[in-house]
């Protein structure tokens, strides 16, 4: 069966989504497991036949899908985004993407042979090159392709409404354990996307304060890029070491293989290394707290020469001032305001929650053939211990469970570690799909999806049997020319945030005062039982004068800088309008209530969106002065030039908005 004209269309479509899923399609010429019968006088009227089992698709195609569209328009049918497994003969999703209201419809179909037939049927050209139906085959959907999709704009504020429509008992009955998978994936992507929000805007204005504070210092040191450039592909092989409780047995093997392997260790791993004369190449820090800087209390100058510190430069200014003068390489994030900085020669590199991943993605970003893991367990010891020996910290007990190493059994873990577990295994995912090989021997903990297992003594006699010593070269610094530059560009990008953050203020300010009483007195007569279908219009010009705040936010140079502030002060909130905006509303009450309702949030919106601008310019003003001061020490500014009044009441810390 092949319908050359609307499979061909179709492909091509297809292609523009996912080429390599198109590329497998255009290799089948027949379909050979299912049957398909067509009703003559219904043309819609199609189902499949397993050949096998003789098991139908549907008991009455043309009625079940009728069945199925009508129950689902009437409880879903203010869903811009739904999620359903199963392809099926396709005709459901042409039917329901006629509603204008769904703007992706996200389909997994476990069977590639059903797609092939699918597309050869019914014309779905439209909605795949729109991407209005997003396509999945499930073999080939793996977790870090979910987080690409819930990630999108148009798809994450919609994410507490995620539901997986199962489209026929067919599946179910033959598939269940993928649809179990498939969940779980999405349902895990889901959960990457909000941690990776953050849930409270005093972490995110601790990395503002922090990150600014230590601008000068970045600038002026070792530079991130330039340090990839000299050690690209240097060494085939790198081994990245935790904290776990696993490594203290690992260590001696650690040592033998050391000069012949990049070493990256994680920030808490360092003093214990030092401890056992095992010099790292690399030592990686992310975190924003104090209390990481007690990793670099001791120093030895011997032992630190060759050591390059990668910390981010959101970190703790204590953690600098203790690394320093040790080569120290503060490096970006790929966030909206670093990338917006256009000083990418510092940056990007830390993606997740947990320095391991930032080293991890520092072995990708160099080009390693073979990453291997130790001392990486994310996971309690079977004696409860939550760190290897001579580790500083203990981690506090949780009882959650995952799969264990060597997928025997599960052990307990952390929702931190989890976190952790989720992104190495995007960026393992990532990895694989350039060759390059993840070995994880810690030999203990969780396992890690996507990694080959194996004893870190067998990777050890590998090495060990070509003793190919590394050679690393050292860079410089930056020279004064490129500093006075990169100082320039950074006062010019925070002047203009300034700027346009305290017009966007103003605005929030104006509405929330136009807007406020009258929607107080509004939710008054609601407490009273007083509002009624006469107070209507007055509701629908508050949306709009929302609507017309919101027009505003969303111009290209407002969004810009305000970005930072509405990914987390208001993005929680956004998922609960998320929910008010696929409400029912068929009768006059429920239009009304559910505007009221509508306006009621936003009212705590643009309270919110007002207050996280403030206390990010205060919170940028404030630290940048060192900054304002290495530019006047240069001559690069006016002695009388400011980013603005220094709010000396305005100090950062946890709770000031």
């Amino acid at each position: 069966m092949k319908h050359d004209d609307i499979f061909q269309k179709n492909l091509q479509a297809l292609f523009q989504q996912d080429e390599i899923l198109a590329a497998r399609l255009f290799n089948i010429n027949e379909n050979s497991k299912y049957d398909v019968f067509v009703n003559q006088n219904d043309p819609i009227d199609i189902n499949i036949i397993n050949k096998e089992t003789l098991q139908y698709m549907y008991e009455n195609p043309a009625k079940d899908i009728q069945n199925m569209l009508e129950n689902t328009e009437r409880e879903y049918k203010r869903y811009p985004i739904m999620y359903f497994y199963g392809l099926g003969n396709g005709v459901f999703y042409k039917a329901l993407l006629a509603n204008k209201t769904h703007q992706r419809i996200v389909v997994i179909e476990p069977d590639l042979e059903i797609i092939y037939i699918a597309l050869n049927m019914i014309d779905l050209t439209q909605e795949l090159a729109s991407e209005r139906l997003t396509l999945f085959y499930s073999d080939f959907a793996k977790y870090a392709h979910f987080v690409m999709l819930v990630t999108k704009k148009e798809i994450k504020s919609y994410s507490k409404l995620y539901e997986l429509h199962i489209h026929t008992p067919f599946y179910e009955e033959n598939f269940a354990d993928d649809i179990i998978e498939v969940n779980q994936n999405i349902a895990r992507a889901i959960a990457h996307m909000f941690a990776s929000h953050g849930n409270s805007i005093d972490d995110n204005l601790q990395g503002v304060d922090q990150h600014f504070r230590n601008l000068t210092k970045m600038i002026k040191g070792y530079a991130y890029k330039d340090l990839i450039r000299a050690r690209h592909k240097k060494v085939k092989t790198a081994v990245i070491v935790a904290t776990g409780p696993s490594l203290t047995k690992q260590l001696p093997l650690l040592k033998k293989i050391a000069p012949y392997v990049s070493v990256i260790s994680v920030d808490a791993s360092y003093p214990i290394l030092l401890k056992h004369g095992i010099k790292p190449d690399y030592v990686t820090s992310i975190e924003r707290v104090e209390l990481t800087s007690t990793f670099f209390d001791y120093k030895d100058e011997k032992f630190d020469k060759d050591i390059y510190f990668i910390v981010a430069s959101l970190t703790h200014p204590k953690t600098v001032e203790k690394i320093l003068p040790r080569r120290l390489v503060l490096t970006m994030r790929p966030s909206q305001e670093e990338l917006r900085m256009k000083i990418d020669k510092y940056g990007f590199l830390g993606i997740g929650h947990s320095t391991a991943n930032q080293a991890y993605q520092l072995a990708y970003v160099l080009e390693h053939e073979n990453i291997v893991l130790i001392g990486q367990d994310l996971a309690f010891g079977k004696d409860g211990a939550s760190h290897a020996e001579g580790h500083a910290f203990i981690q506090q007990d949780e009882f959650l469970y995952v799969t264990a190493y060597g997928g025997e059994g599960e052990v307990r873990t952390t929702y931190a570690w989890k976190l952790f577990k989720n992104q190495y295994e995007k960026d393992v995912e990532e990895a694989n799909t350039n060759d390059v090989k993840t070995y994880n021997c810690t030999e203990g903990g969780a396992r890690i999806n996507g990694c080959i297992e194996k004893p870190f003594n067998e990777i050890v006699d590998e090495i060990l049997s070509s003793k190919k010593p590394k050679k690393l070269k050292h860079i410089k610094k930056a020279n004064q020319k490129e500093i006075d530059k990169n100082l320039l560009t950074s006062y010019k990008y925070i002047k203009t945030k300034l700027s346009v953050q305290n017009k966007c203020k103003a605005k929030c300010e104006k509405v929330f005062l136009k807007l406020t009483p009258k929607i107080d007195r509004l939710l008054e007569l609601k407490k009273e039982s007083k509002i009624n279908e006469t107070h209507f219009d007055e509701l629908v010009s508050i949306s709009e004068e929302i609507d017309r705040l919101k027009d505003f936010f969303s111009t290209k140079k407002n969004m810009r800088y305000a970005e930072n502030i509405l990914s987390i002060s208001v993005f929680f909130q956004e998922l609960e309008l998320a929910k008010i905006a696929v409400a029912p509303s068929e009768t006059v009450e429920q239009k009304i209530n559910k505007l009221l309702e509508w306006v009621e949030i936003h009212k705590y919106w643009i309270f919110s969106v007002a207050g996280g601008l403030n206390a990010d310019i205060q919170t940028t003003i404030n630290a940048s002065q060192d900054l304002l001061t290495e530019l006047k020490k240069r001559n690069l500014i006016k002695q009388d030039d400011s980013f603005g009044d220094i709010n000396e009441t305005f100090v950062f810390r946890r709770g000031a908005i």
